[in-house]
């Protein structure tokens, strides 16, 4: 994490550039690099909160927590940014930006605590049986060979887990709120609707429903929390299964309203479903994958969901550009599929509670 907060700082300076060649190509590509070392950052940092948080009740409050204060950042610092770019320019947002690396690099340099993935002195890794020493698993585990044997790895485990389609539960969630950007925009440039709020320009609709995103993704694990516990796997699937009700019901008022205020009332209400999807699911994955694999599984965890997530925002653009559907049409497009992987989720987890009941009845 501390390797990759310094490229994150280094990819700050590309964008400044970008700006000054005034390049498209050097944008993309910086934008590439960016989002390279973010996908790699966010799979280190799910694995290494339960080795610093071993106590699971503890976990899963330290899980919300991260998460209130990466979104409270986030639209911090997209009103700060918008302040900075009228003021500075936004060349020095870039920087701002590499400064701010450097200081998250300082602080992951700064925390000490015993980080110990292996589960034992034998490797615990190898999917046929056989154990791997701990040194042929640290051996050049730099390697695109290697990387690839253990992306195999963490695939082979989860296909072996009777929970291993948990690492699903992004993936479809990301089906429904990966179109949000998208649909933000267009909501924001079609006017107020038969709303009285007066707004000047697009921009001002924008930072507003980027707010309301902000403050749903706040009070959505936290409102849940009270409902679930961490010994109770069938709390955080509970919680999985409210929060694709959530973005159902987001979805379908995005398209039942036309009103401004209501588009950001219900564009809340699907962030915090979403934001409860992301947060226990990573919770459950957490709790019962082991510590050796946890990495890899968290590996391919977001990488599913960052595949469904660009799908999601392409198919968004597609069906407004080319296929002529409103905003509104597509959101009751992802209410339905939001429906649909309620419905199919619910069934999932009622075959594994019975299954659960009938084992406890046996004994």
């Amino acid at each position: 994490m501390f390797i990759l907060d310094g490229m994150g700082a280094l990819v700050a300076w590309l964008y400044v550039l970008s700006y000054y060649l005034e390049s498209i190509a050097a944008l993309y590509s910086a934008t590439l690099l960016q989002m390279t070392v973010a996908a790699l950052y966010d799979p280190c940092h799910s694995a290494i909160v339960p080795m610093i948080v071993q106590d699971e009740d503890s976990l899963e409050k330290a899980m919300i927590l991260i998460s209130l204060i990466e979104t409270s950042m986030q639209a911090v610092g997209s009103s700060i940014g918008g302040l900075l770019i009228g003021i500075v320019g936004i060349q020095y947002c870039f920087i701002i930006d590499s400064l701010t690396s450097l200081a998250s690099a300082l602080l992951i340099w700064k925390i000490s605590c015993e980080y110990n993935p292996v589960e034992s002195n034998e490797a615990t890794v190898a999917m046929d049986g056989k154990a791997e020493s701990s040194t042929e698993v640290e051996e050049s585990w730099y390697s695109l060979p290697q990387l690839a044997k253990m992306t195999k790895e963490g695939i082979s485990y989860l296909v072996s887990q009777s929970w291993g389609a948990f690492a699903l539960l992004k993936f479809f969630a990301a089906l429904i709120y990966g179109a949000g950007d998208v649909l933000n925009v267009s909501f924001s440039e079609q006017g107020e609707g038969s709303s009285k709020i007066n707004l000047d320009s697009s921009s001002q609709r924008l930072g507003i429903l980027f707010a309301f995103v902000g403050v749903g993704c706040v009070i959505g694990p936290v409102t849940i929390e009270s409902c679930t516990h961490m010994d109770k796997i069938s709390s955080l699937e509970r919680a999985c299964l409210i929060s694709y009700f959530l973005m159902a019901l987001g979805c379908y008022g995005l398209w039942q309203f036309d009103e401004f205020i209501l588009i950001c009332i219900f564009s809340a209400v699907r962030s915090a479903g979403s934001n409860i999807v992301w947060v226990y699911s990573s919770l459950l994955l957490q709790k019962l994958s082991s510590a050796s694999m946890r990495g890899r599984v968290f590996g391919v965890d977001y990488a599913l969901a960052m595949l469904s997530e660009s799908a999601s925002a392409l198919l968004a653009g597609v069906l407004q550009d080319d296929a002529g559907l409103s905003a509104a049409q597509v959101s009751l497009i992802m209410a339905i599929v939001a429906l649909v992987t309620l419905v199919m989720w619910g069934v999932f987890f009622s075959r594994e509670w019975k299954a659960m009941q009938t084992n406890r009845s046996n004994i």
